[in-house]
């Protein structure tokens, strides 16, 4: 009912007969114009709903078009609030002069409110692109751009130039006399990737290790003269001193075990003569290990030290190779090998089972089938840092990566190698793929494997992690066990 008959029908009151017959007349003629209007209404409403949805079919037509000019129809008022759209993060890169499809306004609070969005499939194809480009760039520049790969087509003289270039970078870093810390920049890792030149190898792989023992040269001589002494009471003379005068008050020593250096130095890379004796670097290379089981007693010699002393040897003095060698063998991995703690080293090896699990799924479900273990070619490959594995130039660069990286380089190479003969490996026997990973052949291409290393992508942070989880589950299940037992 309308005011202005609410009006009439509240101002006359019932007096008379008469006046009871005019109320009713007046009262019927409203409640008739009240259903003429609502008629007229409810017609209007359908026709603006009809008209409503031919023109959003007409503009959903218009926007599959490819040259259709993109429009936003903005709700009506009596519209509830419209869904919430996609996120803005993964399309906020698109075309710099494409006009923004999102009607913005301000409310009176200040709030800025979102009206509808209208995304065609180009635009999301464009950004899904975009995205995807975005984190193969941030993977490249950490990873190391792929323009620092080898290119096989780049001739000797281009090498020549290249390495020069590198070799002066290299001075103008070392010349500042830098710390461990300053040695971490991406230009380094750039540096180290692509290998470092030979001539200057020695003075930064000794600034990348660093100094953290502070071993000094009087250090280094007073454990030199002592490792003399216990060489020549073990080895030389052993059985003209009384038994029991030499020996050591604490059980937990190992300085008995430098009888060991003797046999195994003429195993160390027999293909030079350098180490032979009599060779130039059999004697300071005797001395570097002699003084290193004095230093660490608890450790004492292992077979594996030999190579990484000779190593360092070939690029460094005797008292650098010294200080090197005791740094190096202090980090984490090194000092759980080289110590036997079974336990930690099978931790290692559940890690690397899991990376080869994900990084090569069918060779690990092959390597599984034919029963090969990591433990049958791994030791080695890390032990000696694969200097007994590989050719000598080979191992230089992997170690330029590792020195830098640290103990996850050791993983990635080890993976990386396994992907260069995946497809080989996949068709052999247990024998043959064995003989292969004990006896890689001397004929490896090194650009071909480092491209596959650089397939491996890891970083340290994962694989740290990884590596603490296991020793965290290792722990639980040993306590569980001696519970058992107990």
């Amino acid at each position: 009912m309308n005011d202005a008959s609410k009006k009439e029908v509240i101002s006359e009151k019932p007096i008379n007969e008469a006046s009871k017959e005019g109320t009713y007349e007046t009262t019927k003629e409203s409640t008739e114009t009240k259903k003429a209007s609502s008629q007229e209404t409810k017609e209007g409403t359908m026709k603006s709903e009809e008209e409503s949805i031919e023109g959003a079919k007409s503009q959903e037509r218009k926007s599959m078009q490819p040259d259709a000019k993109k429009t936003v129809i903005p709700p009506p008022p009596s519209e509830s609030r419209p869904l919430p759209q996609p996120p803005s993060e993964p399309l906020h890169n698109l075309e710099p002069n494409r006009q923004s499809s999102t009607s913005e306004t301000t409310s009176p609070d200040g709030d800025l409110r979102r009206g509808k969005r209208s995304f065609s499939l180009s635009d999301l194809a464009t950004a899904m692109s975009k995205k995807v480009g975005s984190m193969a760039e941030r993977a490249k520049k950490f990873f190391g751009s792929s323009e620092f790969l080898d290119s096989p087509n780049l001739k000797d003289d281009e090498r020549e130039v290249a390495e020069g270039k590198r070799k002066k970078e290299w001075i103008t870093i070392l010349d500042k006399n830098p710390s461990r810390a300053n040695m971490s920049t991406s230009r380094v890792n750039k540096l180290c990737w692509k290998g470092i030149p030979s001539s200057i190898r020695g003075r930064a792989w000794k600034a990348i290790i660093g100094n953290e023992l502070k071993i000094t040269p009087e250090l280094f001589k007073i454990n030199l003269r002592r490792g003399k002494r216990q060489w020549e009471r073990q080895v030389v003379k052993p059985s003209k001193e009384p038994a029991g005068r030499h020996l050591e008050a604490d059980d937990d020593s190992r300085e008995d075990s430098m009888r060991i250096i003797q046999a195994d130095i003429p195993r160390t890379f027999p293909q030079l003569k350098f180490f032979h004796k009599g060779g130039t670097h059999h004697e300071p290379l005797m001395e570097v290990l002699q003084s290193y089981v004095c230093y660490r007693p608890d450790v004492g010699y292992v077979q594996g030290m030999s190579y990484l002393a000779a190593i360092l040897l070939l690029n460094m003095p005797t008292f650098d190779a010294f200080q090197c060698l005791a740094n190096l063998l202090n980090q984490d991995i090194y000092f759980v090998f080289f110590r036997m703690d079974v336990n930690k080293m099978n931790t290692h090896l559940d890690v690397y089972q899991t990376l080869l699990k994900e990084k090569l799924p069918n060779l690990y479900k092959h390597f599984e089938e034919i029963e090969i273990k990591p433990g049958m070619y791994l030791y080695e490959w890390l032990l000696t840092i694969y200097s007994r594995s590989l050719k000598i130039d080979i191992a230089h660069r992997i170690w330029d990566n590792f020195l830098y990286h640290g103990q996850v380089f050791l993983f990635r190479t080890a993976l990386g190698m396994l992907r260069l003969f995946e497809a080989q490996f996949l068709k052999m026997s247990f024998e043959d793929c064995l003989s292969i990973l004990n006896r890689p052949p001397e004929d490896i291409n090194e650009n071909e494997l480092f491209e596959n290393i650089y397939r491996i992508q890891l970083t340290s942070k994962r694989f740290d992690r990884m590596v603490s989880k296991a020793m965290e589950e290792e722990k639980k299940k040993m306590k569980s066990e001696n519970g058992d037992k107990n």
